[in-house]
C-alpha cells in the first residue's frame, strides 16, 4: 500500500508535529508555518498525540527521537506494528540532534522515511516533504508481522557502500598528506581499531546513549501487548 502523502502537494498535507522540547518545537512550528501546509497540529508528547492520531490520522508525522516517558522511536514502532490500521502507512520523519550512521539505520529499518539533523532549515524540510510526496515505495509486511517500506534494505546497502567508499577515500587522502618520517621514529606494529566495513551492525552500535525503558516497545503504556491464547484440542 502507498503511504498517505503519496501524490499530494505539500500544501495539502495535514502534518502532526510531536516534540517535547519547547524551544525546538517553537522553531519547527515557525518553519512549518512558512511552508504553507494544509494543516499543522502540534503535541508535546506521543501520549498527547496518539488519541488524535487515531481519531484524525494525518498525512505525515514529524517527531523528535528522545522523549519521555514514550519516545519518538517507540511511537514509530507502534505505528508500524499493524495494531493501529489507520497509522500503518503514515510517513514519519525524525528530527534529532543525532545523525550517526547507526541511528539512521535503526530509524529506516523500523519504517521511517527520513531522519533530519538539527538545526533544520526551511529549505531542507521542504525538500524532505516534497521528496516523500513523490516517493512511490509501498509498505510491506516484515517477518515479524509489522510493516516496513519496500526497498529499505537495498537503500541501506547503497548507503553502506557509499560510507565504505568515502572512508576509503579519506584514508587514501590521509596517507597522501602525511609527511614521511625517519625509520627510527616509526612505532612498532599495532592492531588497528578501525571497524571492518563489511561487518554487520551490532546491537551495541544501535544504542543511543542512555535508553529509557520507554524506548522498548514491550513497555508501551498505551497499547500493551496482547497475550496469546492457547487453544486446547
Amino acid at each position: 500500500m502507498h503511504h498517505t502523502s503519496f501524490g499530494k502537494d505539500i500544501s495539502q498535507l495535514d502534518v502532526v508535529l510531536v516534540e517535547q522540547s519547547k524551544p525546538t518545537q517553537a522553531i519547527l512550528r515557525g518553519i512549518l508555518g512558512t511552508l504553507k501546509l494544509g494543516r499543522v497540529r502540534v503535541y508535546d508528547s506521543p501520549g498527547d498525540a496518539l488519541p488524535m492520531l487515531i481519531s484524525e490520522p494525518p498525512e505525515l508525522v514529524l517527531t523528535g527521537w528522545e522523549m519521555k516517558p514514550v519516545s519518538g522511536f517507540q511511537l514509530l514502532k507502534l505505528m508500524r506494528s499493524g495494531r493501529i490500521p489507520e497509522l500503518i502507512n503514515v510517513p514519519l520523519v525524525f528530527i534529532t540532534a543525532y545523525g550517526t550512521r547507526a541511528l539512521v539505520t535503526r530509524a529506516l529499518e523500523a519504517g521511517a522515511h527520513h531522519l533530519l539533523v538539527t538545526p533544520v532549515s526551511s529549505s531542507v524540510l521542504k525538500k524532505s516533504l516534497e521528496s516523500i510526496c513523490k516517493d512511490r515505495r509501498q509498505f510491506i509486511r516484515n517477518n515479524e508481522g509489522g510493516f516496513i517500506i519496500d526497498g529499505t534494505a537495498k537503500r541501506l546497502e547503497q548507503n553502506h557502500a557509499r560510507f565504505a567508499a568515502l572512508n576509503k577515500a579519506r584514508e587514501y587522502q590521509k596517507d597522501e598528506t602525511v609527511p614521511p618520517v625517519k625509520a627510527e621514529m616509526v612505532p612498532g606494529p599495532r592492531k588497528s581499531k578501525k571497524r571492518d566495513e563489511s561487518e554487520p551492525l551490532s546491537l551495541k552500535d544501535l544504542e543511543i546513549g542512555h535508553v529509557s525503558p520507554a524506548d522498548k516497545f514491550t513497555h508501551n503504556p498505551y497499547l500493551p501487548r496482547r497475550t496469546r491464547k492457547h487453544h486446547t484440542k
